[in-house]
């Protein structure tokens, strides 16, 4: 309502200012056939001018865009379940403004119906008769003669065959050479939609006038004015002789006989045309000109590659409307309109996906890793059970680095001005795998809702998804010339380096399984290759010669960053010093493990605050000792597959007690290795699944969504909404925690927040009464997988904010 207010200001300003100078220079001037087509055109130009954008670039002196950063929030993906006593459909200041708009230019379309119905009756109630192509209705209706098109309705009580009757008739017959009916058409569907706009009824009423004068003119020829004059007032009391006390100086009428004797001066005439042409350059240009700065390469000739992850698609459809649109499309959609508008020569544009195809989550990260992208920018469209959240949103990863909340502020204040957008950047609690996984700044763009019939009726409109296009694109300039200006001030200074946990650069299958990350053993002869399913493979040097999944050279230790600051070193599970650290050898380290902030903290107290280094190592058994793991004999190369966290215990026999146990296979010794075993867990007759994915590429869901678990909880929320609100420990949000198998069944249910309340005991038994829950997947094959849900019931007696992300399910309290 607010863009639709500023463009009515900006028409009535426009007319107000080309109505001004019609009555300065132009009115009751006698070039009525050129002041005719100049109020036509005011009007037109009045209408368009504000829509228009013509850019017209400078060059900018300033070495780079300064971006405004905004705050940053942090959201959950819970269902908040809210009681409002006042919850029901609202109507505001705004809403009633905008119905009040509508109902008045209904009221306007009915009458402008109504005059064109009564006309069609008239034409059918009375006889007509053909003159040429014009048809002559004889009438005895009030408000004749008059003209419609290539009609003619006469008035009975004026006698045609007179000298005024024949003048009246000519002066119908050139409304309808002149085609006046087309002007009055236009300027009552103008004055239906604008009729807010009162300098267009006062150009309405100067046309009409200027209508007489051209038809007056036409109709007078050489005849006497005096006469003329009689058959005007006749004209307008039809059946009366004329009387020169009789409302003479009726003004509309004084005008039109003032007109009829008014002299040509041909010299004001034509300057008043004259100056026309500049001022409606000026209202052209002061309304349709905007000056924007034409920005300076800001990399020195270095081209930026920009990754545009269309979200979803192929089976993955998204979020839909209820008229059946699929998010997937839209996305696909604006994704390729960025492509398309790209003109920066510096800017190097990389779709993620072009068709409709499915891509995992992993795959497009690693698609920016493979490019070398410099940003990663991800369209998506959201939906939410409350069809009253509206509006745009983007978010950033959860480590909130300077340059992601950079990018993330640009795009916001780009987008913004096209449509009602958060002005608050989200971080999801739970992070996204899309911008957390990302080595470079990343940000997803929630272009609305899909389940808000504003917001879908606006991002569904080809020409809105190219205004989002270009604010996208113009948003990536202010960033990267934002970066111009200081990048020492959002440079990044991690205390500890982050891992690599893929030394794949492109997907590479082996028995049908995509590979993780490969690593040599046993002196550079063979190959571990390690799945993403955990599982690993060994195989010789020449195998993964042939395979084309040969690793990078043993490290010559650990890199030289990590011994940079005061890191915790904790090796083999006690805390040692950087200097062992150092002196460790490569192939004795099994895995390295970094934990930083929080989660190093809660671990290791202060002694963690600047970061913790975990190193697990092999064994390295000097000689060739009796190896047993379980009980049966092993190879050296079996003992360094076992994790260190697998081992239960080591026992190691020497000289005569090896000897005496294992004969003389024990004579160098043996070491005896007890694994821990695997554990079932018995509750409510759930039995632990052997492998449990912590992680996995598509997460375990509700059947049918979001939208459907959100309605889901929120009934089993309502069912016991009177328990819920007569314990006060039930305000809160409780996460549970749960294993969903293969079967889609979920076990091993529990609180992890606010055990024993009422919502606890609710929330649980949600979990367990879902029939089917659709297994997780990885590497398209289903698994076990743990998920947490939380769900947040919240009292609150005031009406939820329009625009609030807050899912309502309103109830009767009882008192």
């Amino acid at each position: 309502m607010i863009t639709l207010a500023w463009y009515l200001l900006k028409v009535i300003i426009c007319s107000g200012i080309l109505c001004g100078y019609y009555f300065l220079a132009l009115r009751n001037k006698v070039f009525h056939r050129w002041n005719r087509f100049y109020l036509l055109a005011a009007v037109v130009i009045s209408l368009v001018a504000p829509v228009m954008k013509i850019n017209i670039f400078q060059k900018n002196n300033d070495e780079g865009t300064v971006v405004q950063m905004l705050q940053t929030i942090s959201y959950g993906d819970e269902a908040v379940i809210e009681y409002s006593k006042n919850s029901g459909f609202q109507m505001n200041t705004e809403n009633l403004a905008e119905t009040a708009y509508l109902l008045i230019s209904v009221i306007f379309l009915i009458i402008f119906f109504v005059s064109l119905y009564k006309i069609k009756q008239m034409k059918k109630k009375y006889p007509a008769t053909k003159i040429e192509d014009i048809s002559f209705i004889n009438t005895n209706a009030k408000g004749t003669p008059f003209s419609f098109f290539k009609s003619i309705f006469w008035n009975n009580a004026i006698d045609l065959h007179s000298r005024s009757g024949q003048q009246i008739f000519n002066h119908e017959i050139a409304h309808v050479k002149e085609k006046h009916s087309y002007d009055k058409i236009f300027m009552n569907l103008v004055l239906i939609f604008f009729w807010i706009n009162p300098i267009f009824w006062l150009m309405r009423k100067e046309l009409y006038m200027i209508h007489e004068f051209i038809a007056d003119k036409e109709a007078l020829e050489d005849s006497d004015i005096n006469a003329f004059a009689e058959m005007i007032l006749q004209t307008v009391y039809p059946g009366q002789n004329f009387s020169i006390g009789n409302r003479f100086f009726y003004s509309p009428l004084k005008r039109r006989i003032m007109m009829l004797t008014k002299n040509k001066n041909p010299k004001v005439s034509y300057y008043s045309r004259l100056l026309v042409l500049p001022l409606a350059a000026i209202v052209f240009f002061a309304f349709t000109l905007k000056v924007k700065n034409n920005n300076v390469n800001f990399y020195d000739g270095k081209t930026i590659t920009v990754v545009i992850d269309a979200g979803h698609g192929g089976d993955d459809n998204g979020a839909h409307s209820a008229s059946g649109l699929k998010e997937k499309d839209i996305t696909l959609s604006i994704a390729k309109k960025i492509a398309a508008l790209n003109t920066n020569e510096h800017i190097n544009i990389l779709l993620s996906r072009d068709n409709d195809q499915t891509i995992p989550v992993r795959e497009r990260v690693q698609f920016a890793k493979n490019h070398n992208a410099d940003l990663f920018v991800s369209i998506h469209v959201n939906g939410a059970v409350n069809e009253e959240l509206s509006g745009f949103s983007v978010l950033i990863d959860r480590n909130n680095t300077k340059k992601n909340e950079l990018l993330a502020s640009a795009l916001v204040n780009e987008i913004k001005a096209t449509y009602k957008t958060n002005n608050q950047i989200k971080i999801r609690n739970k992070g996204l795998v899309v911008v957390d996984s990302n080595t470079c700044p990343a940000a997803v763009v929630e272009c609305g809702y899909m389940t808000n019939s504003n917001d879908i009726a606006f991002i569904s409109k080809d020409g809105n998804q190219e205004k989002i296009a270009k604010d996208i694109l113009t948003a990536i300039n202010n960033y990267a010339s934002s970066l111009a200006v200081n990048v020492s001030e959002i440079a990044i200074n991690d205390s500890i380096p982050t891992s690599q946990t893929d030394s794949i650069p492109f997907p590479i299958y082996y028995k049908g399984k995509k590979l993780k990350l490969t690593q040599y053993l046993a002196n550079d002869k063979k190959v571990e290759a390690t799945n993403y399913d955990g599982s690993t493979e060994i195989v010789t040097k020449e195998e993964a010669l042939k395979r084309g999944f040969i690793p990078p050279p043993s490290p010559p230790g650990l890199p030289p960053s990590y011994f940079k600051s005061d890191v915790l070193f904790v090796i083999d599970g006690k805390i040692s010093t950087d200097k062992k650290g150092k002196d460790l050898d490569p192939n004795s380290i099994e895995s390295v493990n970094i934990l930083k902030d929080k989660e190093a903290t809660d671990k290791y107290g202060d002694k963690g605050k600047n970061g913790v280094i975990e190193i697990t190592t092999k064994f390295n058994i000097p000689g060739n000792p009796l190896i047993i793991i379980d009980g049966k004999e092993s190879s050296k190369e079996e003992l360094n597959k076992i994790p260190g966290k697998r081992i239960e215990s080591i026992n190691v026999l020497k000289g005569e007690s090896a000897i005496k146990k294992y004969g003389d296979k024990g004579k160098d010794g043996s070491v005896e290795i007890v694994t821990k075993k695997k554990i079932s867990i018995s509750s409510a007759k759930d039995t632990m699944p052997d492998k449990v994915f912590t992680k996995v590429e598509h997460e375990a869901q509700f059947p049918g969504g979001q939208l459907a678990w959100l309605k889901y909880i929120s009934g089993v929320i309502k069912k016991n909404g009177n328990e819920l609100i007569a314990d006060k420990n039930s305000e809160g949000t409780c996460k549970v925690r749960f294993i969903v198998d293969v079967n889609g069944k979920a076990i091993n249910v529990q609180a992890i927040t606010m055990k024993g309340s009422k919502l606890a005991e609710v929330a649980v038994n949600a979990m367990k009464d879902v029939p089917n829950w659709i297994p997780a997947k990885q590497n398209g094959h289903v698994v076990n997988s743990y998920l947490i849900q939380p769900v947040t019931f919240a009292l609150n007696d005031e009406v939820l904010p329009k625009g609030s992300n807050l899912f309502v399910v309103p109830i009767n309290k009882s008192k």
